[in-house]
């Protein structure tokens, strides 16, 4: 085992991070925002095994301004796979968000996506490309997660009656044993 505190999966994605921010380190995007290409690493020393080695791949505006930051897609170094955004994908929720048009010329945008797509997929990345859809779905899925788990208020029935099982067991225990 090495001795540096950073696991094989979280170098990995760093030496991903620093090969894709060398290619497109000329990549800026048009529009009201100026935005550049960023990779942002996982956080931290661990990845717990690659489990967390997923990093987004992000348009960010060149002011750092996070808040009109765009999420084009991830990339998972520990399954090699990468999952793209299209432009209709990044451009609903923005709307959504921020109530007006994404102003991001689409051609540059794809033209990106395509670049990034060959670059990676060259390297060995399985690449699925995520539309609209699949972006409205998995937001109503979380939507609808989070609207259980505050319905469902205090702690889970299980929870409870292992809670009371080890009372009784212990309560029944020390009478035994008195």
């Amino acid at each position: 085992m090495s001795n540096s505190p950073m696991t094989a999966f979280a170098q990995a994605a760093l030496a991903v991070s620093d090969l894709l921010a060398a290619k497109f380190a000329g990549t800026k995007f048009g529009g009201s925002v100026p935005r550049v290409v960023k990779v942002q690493a996982p956080q931290g020393p661990s990845t717990g095994g690659g489990k967390k080695a997923r990093e987004s791949i992000v348009l960010m505006p060149e002011s750092g301004d996070s808040s009109q930051a765009l999420t084009a897609g991830f990339i998972d170094v520990g399954l090699r796979a990468v999952e793209l955004r299209t432009f209709e994908a990044v451009a609903g929720p923005y709307k959504e968000r921020f109530g007006r048009v994404l102003d991001l010329p689409k051609p540059e945008y794809e033209k990106f996506i395509a670049d990034l797509k060959g670059f990676l997929g060259g390297e060995g990345y399985v690449i699925k490309m995520v539309d609209a859809d699949a972006v409205a779905a998995k937001a109503a899925r979380v939507q609808r997660a989070e609207e259980a788990a505050s319905k469902a208020g205090g702690p889970p029935m299980g929870l409870i009656i292992g809670i009371a099982a080890v009372v009784v067991i212990g309560a029944v225990a020390f009478f035994l044993l008195k």
